[in-house]
Parts: structure tokens; C-alpha cells; sequence
């Protein structure tokens, strides 16, 4: 099998990269861009870096999307973070490239990733949740992605967490995506400390002492867990993988995490859950790009 061109659409970045059927990352391009970004934008770069990545020899295609994704179509129904929706977006890639194209919700992928070339190799069920400017959740059931009726099981990030709580993007209040998500984390140490500064910027403060920082870390955490648990006790699962960008800052959540879980847990049917960090990492949407393209080997000839 040939090389796979990876798209990972983020909210507020986007990577194209080049990878082997083993998950192996050769070459990649990144680009940046504000919240308000347009389906053009997103286009126009994923072309910039197809050009420069197309000297590889390329097989397929896979595409991760942020939000609600009908992976038989390929078409990219709708981002909370965005707005953005009802997109063709693996026709277009296809168009553009030549290449058949697959396109999934990043997070389903990432537990793919996971699933094929991480932590979860020998697991059957699991759930793997992405904490970056949103949240989000991938479920593997019986060895395979779980999506439900309508193509959405996983949406962690809209268990309500806090009664009257923050708004989401969703449009309710009091979501774990409002209360635990990077972009979320940034906006209440802004609120807190009066300094606008990114999820990652944030971590570092806490590890070096910042009692504001530290705080909001462990709340996210705490947050976090509570929703872990509510799938646990209702799945009877035992192994929860946390990736994505503000994932990297695994040391500061899972302490809070670990413990917001035990108190919420229904811990006589979930005695051994574990909290692990996902070992594709940042780079799990990509890998997972990957996974999603090779999974559809079974059906298509590419």
C-alpha cells in the first residue's frame, strides 16, 4: 500500500501530512487561522498543502472534521465551534486531489488511531476523548467505532456538567466543552487573572507555580472526570484515553481527573477503570486520517 494523504481540519489550525499505512508520519505542512474561518479558508489550504506534499506517491486520502460527519457520504454536516456545515468535503478534496477520499469526525478517528497504532491496540472497548478547543468523544465497542442512530454517539462534550453553567457553542449552558475544552480553559483564566494567553501558555504557569492557572487546570479536570463517569457507569467500560491539544497537559489534568472520577463512579460495577494518555497524542486526528483510509480497504479497492 501506498502513502496516505492526511487531512486533520482543527479549529484553529489545519495539518496536511504525508504517512505510511503504519502510522508513520514522514513529512507534514500546518497552518493557522482565527475561529472565523470559511470553508474557503480551509480549501485554499488544504490545496497549499497538498502542492507541497504531492511529490509523495499517494493511494488515498483521509480527512478528519471537527463535529457532526456522515463518513458513508463524506460529507461534513456541522462544526458547534465553526458554524460551518453541509459540506461535500471529501468530493471536494477528491475534485482537488484525484485521490479517493474518505472523510470522518476527527474524534472517531483519533480512537482509530488509537485503536490501530496507540494505547489501544489490544482493547475492544474503549473511549477516547480529544480535550482541544472543543470536546469531544470516540467510542470502540466489540472492536469497532459505535456511532449510533444518527452518526453522533460520543458527544462527551455536551454532557451537562454544571447546572446553569457557561454557554457552549452548542447552544445549551453548563457543557464539559464550555467548562474544560483549551479555548474554555483560556477564557476563564482570562476572566480570573486578566491575561488573554492560550491553553498551553496556561499549563506552563501552572507547572511553575500560578495558583490562578493551577486551579483552572484542575477544575477542567475535575470536570473532565465527572463526565467519565457518567459514561462508565453507563457503558461498563475500563479504559479512557485522553488526546488532543490540551490533552499534552496530561500531568496537570489527570490528578483532578482521577479524582472527580472515584467520587462520581459507580464503583462496585467499574471497579478498574484506567486514565490513559493517548500515545499518538497531538498527532492522533492525522494517524487517525491514516487508520480511517486503511479501515476502508476492506470495502473499496484504492
Amino acid at each position: 500500500m501506498k502513502n496516505i494523504f492526511c487531512v486533520d481540519i482543527g479549529g484553529s489550525k489545519l495539518i496536511c501530512g504525508v504517512l505510511t499505512p503504519q502510522g508513520e508520519i514522514i513529512e507534514t505542512t500546518r497552518a493557522e487561522y482565527s475561529k472565523d474561518y470559511t470553508i474557503d479558508t480551509i480549501t485554499n489550504l488544504i490545496f497549499e498543502g497538498y502542492q507541497k506534499l504531492k511529490g509523495h506517491d499517494f493511494c488515498a486520502c483521509g480527512v478528519a472534521v471537527p463535529g457532526l460527519c456522515d463518513y458513508e457520504s463524506g460529507k461534513w454536516l456541522y462544526s458547534p465551534f465553526s458554524g460551518l456545515g453541509d459540506i461535500p468535503i471529501a468530493d471536494i478534496i477528491s475534485n482537488m486531489t484525484g485521490l479517493p477520499t474518505f472523510a470522518d469526525n476527527d474524534v472517531n478517528i483519533s480512537a482509530m488511531a488509537e485503536r490501530y497504532f496507540g494505547a489501544c491496540r489490544e482493547t475492544d472497548d474503549f473511549l477516547w476523548i480529544t480535550v482541544s478547543n472543543g470536546i469531544g468523544g470516540g467510542l470502540y465497542l466489540g472492536g469497532d467505532i459505535y456511532r449510533g442512530q444518527g452518526l453522533s454517539a460520543g458527544e462527551i462534550g455536551h454532557f451537562i456538567v454544571e447546572e446553569n453553567g457557561r454557554k457552549c457553542g452548542c447552544g445549551n449552558c453548563g457543557c464539559l466543552e464550555a467548562h474544560a475544552s483549551g479555548a474554555s480553559i483560556a477564557a476563564i483564566y482570562d476572566e480570573r487573572a486578566s491575561k488573554n494567553l492560550a491553553a498551553k501558555e496556561i499549563a506552563e504557569l501552572a507547572r511553575g507555580g500560578d495558583k490562578t492557572a493551577l486551579a483552572v487546570w484542575q477544575e477542567a479536570g475535575a470536570y473532565i472526570g465527572k463526565a467519565v463517569a457518567y459514561a462508565v457507569n453507563l457503558l461498563n467500560i475500563n479504559t479512557i484515553v485522553l488526546g488532543g491539544g490540551a490533552a499534552e497537559a496530561f500531568d496537570l489534568l489527570e490528578p483532578s481527573v482521577t479524582k472527580s472520577l472515584a467520587r462520581n463512579l459507580f464503583i462496585k460495577a467499574n471497579p478498574d477503570v484506567k486514565i490513559v494518555h493517548s500515545i499518538p497524542g497531538r498527532y492522533a486526528a492525522l494517524m487517525g486520517c491514516a487508520a480511517l483510509v486503511i479501515n476502508n480497504q476492506k470495502e473499496k479497492d484504492i
